[in-house]
């Protein structure tokens, strides 16, 4: 028989150990999981389609933003790309492209992140630029995943320093709500949060699916008149189909 005093140790550490967060808990929140999704866009009645890709190559990751729309006899396209690698938690850009083309298309945008100097390179036809950067700076497109690991974090404070030619600037956001959304895919739980602008003129939200990785699955931009929404049509996390809420019959 085990003394007392010893079943009372051990049942006390059983119980610190089930109410502590795992190492394995702890580092789920800060890893990425390859994913694929696509969207339906709208701008002002006009109607789009969009997709966007996170895989992992090597020790890299890359994410990968495309959308297109045509207007009447004319087409525009944009394609976005953010190769990143992670320490600690922390996203870290290393290269950046964004193009676009058809209505208002320009050459293609670079950028080299070099992590030893503190230094973003650009390049833009024959346009160049550089500027210094600080210990969490991210790229246009990348800061969306360290929202997302910082989102799963439960963090509170989301600020993000974005590096964009030859200027850096800051992107706050705000989390407002968790709710239940209506998507193609099902109804998903969201997580709800809006860009913070000094001025209001243009507003922005983005809701992000709880259940899935925190994958973007809203966005809607208010700006003058005119409406910017995408929405999720289905995609997979992991190889595996997101899919909505299974809602039990009353």
């Amino acid at each position: 028989m085990i003394p007392f005093k010893t079943a009372k140790a051990i049942l006390v550490s059983g119980l610190l150990l089930a109410s502590t967060p795992s190492f394995a808990q702890e580092a789920e929140k800060t890893t990425l999981k390859p994913f694929t999704a696509e969207y339906k866009a709208e701008v002002s009645g006009i109607s789009g389609s969009g997709t966007r890709s996170l895989k992992k190559e090597g020790d890299q990751w890359v994410l990968d933003f495309g959308a297109s729309a045509s207007v009447i006899i004319a087409s525009i396209s944009l394609d976005e790309t953010s190769r990143i690698n992670l320490k600690d938690g922390q996203v870290r850009p290393l290269e950046y492209r964004y193009e676009r083309k058809g209505i208002g298309g320009k050459p293609p945008k670079t950028a080299q992140f070099d992590w030893k100097s503190m230094e973003a390179s650009w390049q833009q036809d024959d346009e160049q630029s550089k500027v210094k950067f600080k210990v969490g700076a991210q790229d246009p497109l990348s800061y969306q995943l360290q929202l997302r690991l910082d989102l799963k974090s439960g963090k509170k404070t989301l600020v993000y320093p974005v590096v964009d030619d030859d200027e850096v600037y800051e992107r706050r956001f705000v989390i407002e709500a968790d709710e239940v959304l209506d998507t193609p895919a099902g109804k998903l739980n969201a997580t709800r949060v809006k860009v913070v602008r000094e001025d209001n003129d243009r507003e922005t939200w983005i809701w992000f699916a709880k259940d899935w990785d925190y994958v973007l699955v809203q966005l809607l931009q208010k700006e003058k008149g005119s409406d910017y929404l995408i929405q999720f049509k289905g995609g997979e996390l992991e190889g595996k189909a997101i899919k909505g809420l299974t809602l039990k019959k009353e």
